[in-house]
């Protein structure tokens, strides 16, 4: 049982190999409101809650504790994710001794400073994974404790607590085989056992008849309500939520709430007042001779802590435990509840989308390029028009959304243009004798010169007359990556706010391409010339690089476009972040595929 236990809590951790900061802190707000909001319901609705609702009421936080470590990217898919062909291609499998010549292309990029996303994800990650390993090693010390316990205790051989025993287990239509020990190293009565229950007896003389049925009946109500088997899963998410303090309040609360339904539920079994006060009775006499310990954390025992010990008697002598009137309001309440739970998924699942594309049922190949993107986050993306199939490299980073930089000017030129900041046959802007750390621009600008030497300079400014507003509404039109411009006016493409993956790079083009966004097509015409490289033996390149320099390091590198060919036009996209990550270096590389492919040679 307790092995069973641990290595569930094993692979949940290694199903998410590493925690983010901001899934950390999200997934730590949202249990907190969750907390939070239960605690109001008792609060303030305690006397409209049946106990057995009061303690449903936990199992919300338990959904809520286990939503960062679902599967929610799926159900944020517009389409499942589907592979039509998976078949592998041969694109690069032949290294090219020769490295292409990209002089053409000028790479210029603008050193930002930025806190490392990065190095934070990966300390939070290594801190989180440290506090479970602690957490799930503390869990398995005491449940070895507990069951080097059990497997000591003896059988219980008295013929009249055996009898009474068997008279509860009818009571409560219980047919499954529990053991019945005693143990002279227990102060209270508990069950345990995830598989095979055992309800273990302290050994002590004095006790009635009818103090052994009240144990009797508690333990196997414990039973009958999985009680035990719930309780594991409170422990997994008590552990990995080591982190969040309300999460282990809530925890000792749920506990109280688990007792308090496990107590009206044995007040149903008994007729009398006198019965239920002398029940009363029986858990006042266990709790002078024990103290509450961690092991309770890992049975349901009869005993709680002194402060809980006074709210269970309160609520047994209140009568409210057995009032079949508040099931109705009860289940009002559950409602309301479920559904403020069930708002939650989609903020949770909002958060993996702004990181992630999904990619819908396409015809998707493996491009088998890894003699040229060694890098385990770097990816490749080529789409063949006439075959309408693509083939990746690295689907897993393929699909991770990180900044444009500067291939995201090539949407800016058009939005400035669909905007009517500037027209086809006028996109002069001139230079305002600022000194700039690139020569070329320290001058007047147009659009195919500003488009040639990535000059920030005329995209900010051309940015600036579009405005935000215009912008934000462009891009959601061209579905452009995570749509998020809420960063400065300045950079919001340049490593911050604004992302898209390698495959919807891809998919931007191509619906350029078409104009799929129902654009002027003398605006699409002067964007594509603006991007036009080269032509070479009837084909012709067309492409824009992007670097991304964080703090003075080269962390992003891009190179984006297409290639028309007498049979076929090809659309590509390549992302690196391995190394020295530039654009330049990501065309070097892409042309090299290309060349290997026989697309452009």
């Amino acid at each position: 049982m307790t092995v069973n236990c641990t290595i569930q809590i094993i692979k949940i951790g290694e199903g998410r190999a590493r925690m983010t900061f901001v899934q950390l802190l999200l997934a730590m707000t949202l249990a907190s409101v969750t907390v939070g909001i239960i605690l109001f319901i008792r609060r303030f609705l305690n006397s409209q809650l049946a106990p057995a609702w009061r303690y449903y009421l936990w199992f919300f936080l338990l959904g809520t504790l286990f939503l960062p470590f679902l599967p929610l990217k799926r159900l944020s898919m517009k389409q499942p994710t589907s592979f039509t062909n998976t078949d592998k291609s041969d694109v690069g499998s032949v290294a090219s001794s020769d490295t292409t010549e990209t002089g053409w292309i000028n790479d210029f990029g603008n050193s930002v400073t930025r806190i490392d996303g990065s190095s934070l994800d990966q300390l939070t990650s290594g801190l989180w994974i440290a506090g479970v390993a602690v957490s799930v090693s503390a869990v398995l010390f005491t449940q070895m404790k507990v069951m080097h316990l059990v497997n000591k205790a003896e059988v219980i051989k008295d013929e009249k607590v055996i009898e009474l025993f068997q008279k509860c287990k009818m009571e409560l239509n219980i047919r499954k085989q529990i053991n019945l020990k005693q143990s002279a190293d227990v102060s209270a009565p508990f069950i345990f056992g995830l598989f095979r229950a055992c309800v273990v007896l302290p050994i002590e003389s004095g006790s009635s008849s009818k103090e052994m049925k009240h144990i009797l009946l508690h333990e196997l109500h414990h039973y009958k309500s999985r009680h035990v088997h719930w309780n594991y899963l409170f422990l997994l998410g008590g552990i990995i939520h080591w982190f969040n303090p309300f999460v282990r309040y809530a925890l000792k609360e749920m506990r109280l709430d688990r007792e308090i339904a496990c107590d009206a539920a044995v007040l149903r079994c008994l007729t009398d007042e006198k019965e239920k006060t002398d029940y009363g009775r029986t858990i006042l006499h266990f709790a002078e001779k024990s103290r509450w310990s961690m092991v309770d954390q890992h049975t349901t025992s009869i005993r709680s802590t002194k402060q809980h010990l006074k709210k269970r008697l309160i609520h047994i002598m209140s009568g409210r435990l057995t009032a079949k009137r508040l099931h109705v309001k009860s289940l009002a309440i559950f409602t309301v509840m479920g559904l403020i739970v069930a708002f939650q998924v989609p903020a949770y699942a909002a958060v993996l989308t702004d990181e992630q594309y999904t990619i819908g049922r396409k015809n998707i190949a493996e491009a088998n390029v890894s003699t040229y993107l060694k890098g385990d986050n770097s990816s490749f993306v080529l789409y063949s028009m006439k075959q309408d199939k693509y083939y990746i490299h690295n689907k897993k980073q393929s699909i991770k959304r990180v900044s444009p930089n500067s291939t995201y000017k090539i949407y800016s030129a058009l939005t400035a243009l669909e905007a009517g900041v500037m027209k086809p046959v006028s996109t002069d802007m001139e230079w305002d004798g600022s000194n700039y750390e690139y020569e070329s621009w320290n001058a007047s600008q147009d659009l195919q010169s500003a488009m040639q030497y990535s000059v920030t300079w005329y995209f900010q400014n051309v940015d600036r007359q579009v405005g935000k507003q215009t912008i934000k509404r462009m891009l959601s039109e061209y579905h452009y990556g995570n749509e998020d411009v809420s960063g400065k006016m300045e950079d919001f493409w340049l490593e911050s706010t604004l992302k898209i993956s390698t495959f919807e790079q891809v998919e931007l083009l191509h619906n350029l391409y078409e104009n799929k966004f129902n654009a002027n097509s003398k605006n699409i015409e002067a964007v594509k010339a603006s991007i036009k490289l080269e032509r070479k033996d009837g084909a012709v390149l067309y492409g824009k690089t992007g670097t991304g320099i964080v703090n003075g390091k080269a962390a992003n590198g891009w190179f984006i476009g297409f290639v028309e060919t007498k049979m076929d036009t090809y659309f590509f996209a390549t992302n690196i972040r391995d190394g020295d990550a530039t654009g330049s270096k990501a065309a070097d590389i892409t042309l090299r595929i290309l060349n290997e492919k026989g697309i452009y040679q």
